[in-house]
């Protein structure tokens, strides 16, 4: 009596350097993918090897297009904290490891090429194949290991992933040549399209030519990555200039996905990806060639905001001080803004802030302190009085007085230059700390005169490329309508330039909102008005 031999197990391994949308069926499935897996399945049919599990490596996540190259590595951190550069692909990583433990006893891909190009990856796969025994074809035979591979197929797998891989160098060196040379002339290098700019009429196909136009400008007139989208631009000079006012990034991302204006991509808008945007050269009309920016190189296109507002934007972005704090965007005007009348005692020019709690019980909502639990005053009657106080300002026949008097000239650069060297400076006292050269008490007095120097710079900069948040107001037909109707972020940018507003303690318990326990002091000398 015979002993049955169990069947061979393979794993299908599939991947495509660059998945696109339209490259999908109406399955959502990419249509090569699907015609590999049929050829794959058919030859291990004919092995009769029984499929395992089909590995598809570029895969399609959240209806997007997660790329998976064979060749590209990325840098990461290894358990000893040194930094390495590998190939990263969690599908090929799955593959061996099945192998690995004899989930399966044999590899089926379309091709070499498409399964290892860095030789690191080979020499794992070689590995394991030779641990296990397991064999490993490709439909275009330039794979095989038989029974844990012979020499000679080794020795092939080595010199063609070799050769691969110097392919793939050969075309990054001229990819990187070619982008060098569109950068210097000024030419737009193509890709996906900028957020600001079109990505220029569509390829015209059969059918109706007419349809074919560009979807933002109605022709085919238009350059991909260079003419403006202007609704578009308009979001880019409008944050730009709220940053520079104070508003925060979580704000006007918060009001960005509550609007009528995607990302480029169509992910909701967030923080992080305003803050790329931002901080993009060609904003200003720079060109950038390996993130550095081309002096003395035009580019095609018209700038969306003045060079001098972008590089305020992107030094106040990029200051290593600026404290970026975690979380959702503010919710209510007075949180982070609003003073603890206990925790800040009069005179006390750095308090801690007091945010808004939204109680349980169907309670409204309450301004409480920060730190301690010691606080509780209705939101909607605090906000009540200091929307007085702001009306009353904006609507006073000398609220011009509120404006800023016009900057006065300043170098710009040289005052850049002097906020570089400050920062450089910290960060030397900061090294000196640690090899125990400094005091940490002299490190952090250090780290406070640095910070309030380069807040000096700064209002010196944003004074000079910013516009004043006030004027909306100020200078609208209805600035009463102006005020009730401007954004979240831009009240709090008011409020905390026409005030400084402290909440103090009550000694009665009971008796509905005391007016007097809100502290409002008004940073103008236009007065304050009469509250009931």
């Amino acid at each position: 009596m015979g002993i049955d031999t169990p069947p061979t197990v393979v794993d299908l391994y599939l991947r495509l350097s660059d998945l696109r949308v339209e490259d999908l069926n109406s399955d959502g499935e990419s249509k090569g993918l699907v015609e590999h897996e049929r050829l794959l399945r058919d030859r291990a049919g004919q092995l009769g090897w029984t499929v395992g599990e089909v590995i598809v490596e570029n895969d399609m996540v959240n209806g997007k297009p997660k790329p998976a190259s064979a060749f590209k590595r990325r840098k990461i951190r290894l358990p000893d904290g040194s930094t390495v550069l590998r190939v990263i692909r969690p599908g090929f990583t799955r593959l061996l490891d099945r192998v690995r433990q004899r989930r399966s006893q044999a590899v089926l891909a379309v091709d070499l090429d498409r399964t290892v190009r860095d030789p690191r990856d080979l020499e794992d796969m070689i590995d394991v194949v030779q641990e296990t025994g397991a064999n490993a074809q490709s439909l275009s035979g330039s794979l095989r290991f038989t029974d844990g591979g012979t020499d000679s197929e080794i020795t092939l797998a080595r010199v063609m992933v070799t050769m691969a891989n110097k392919a793939s160098r050969d075309t990054g060196r001229r990819v990187r040549g070619e982008r060098l040379r569109q950068a210097m002339h000024g030419q737009w290098g193509g890709g996906r399209r900028p957020f600001g700019f079109c990505g220029g009429p569509p390829p015209v196909g059969a059918g109706d030519p007419g349809r074919y136009v560009c979807p933002w400008h109605g022709g085919r007139d238009c350059q991909s990555g260079v003419t403006r989208v202007e609704v578009e631009a308009a979001v880019i000079e409008d944050c730009s200039q709220r940053l520079l006012q104070g508003a925060s990034l979580r704000s006007l991302a918060a009001e960005l996905r509550a609007g009528s204006v995607s990302t480029v991509s169509g992910a909701a808008w967030s923080a992080e990806g305003l803050r790329d945007i931002l901080l993009r050269p060609r904003n200003a009309g720079f060109m950038v060639y390996g993130g550095n920016i081309l002096e003395g190189v035009v580019a095609p296109w018209k700038p969306i905001v003045d060079p001098a507002v972008f590089f305020a934007v992107r030094d106040l972005l990029t200051d290593p001080s600026r404290r970026v704090g975690p979380g959702a965007a503010p919710r209510w005007v007075g949180s982070g803004i609003y003073r603890c009348g206990v925790c800040t005692p009069p005179g006390v020019e750095t308090g801690r802030a007091v945010t808004v709690h939204v109680t349980v019980a169907g309670r409204a909502p309450r301004y409480t302190c920060k730190a301690r639990n010691h606080l509780a005053r209705n939101q909607a009657h605090v906000d009540a009085a200091v929307f007085a106080h702001v009306v009353y300002a904006v609507t006073h026949p000398r609220a011009f007085e509120l404006l800023a008097e016009p900057a006065p000239q300043v170098d710009v650069e040289g005052l850049r230059a002097q906020r570089a060297a400050i920062q450089q400076r910290v960060k030397r006292i900061l090294a000196d700390e640690l090899r125990g050269l400094e005091t940490r008490e002299y490190a952090r007095d250090a780290r406070r005169e640095a910070a309030a120097m380069v807040a000096e710079i700064d209002a010196q900069l944003h004074a000079n490329v910013g516009s004043d948040p006030l004027s909306p107001l100020v200078n609208a037909p209805d600035p009463v309508t102006a005020w009730r109707d401007a954004p979240l972020a831009d009240k709090r940018v008011v409020i905390d330039r026409l005030m400084t507003v402290t909440i103090l303690p009550s000694g009665r318990k009971g008796r509905g909102f005391d007016p007097t326990t809100v502290r409002i002091e008004p940073k103008h000398g236009l007065g304050a008005p009469t509250l009931g």
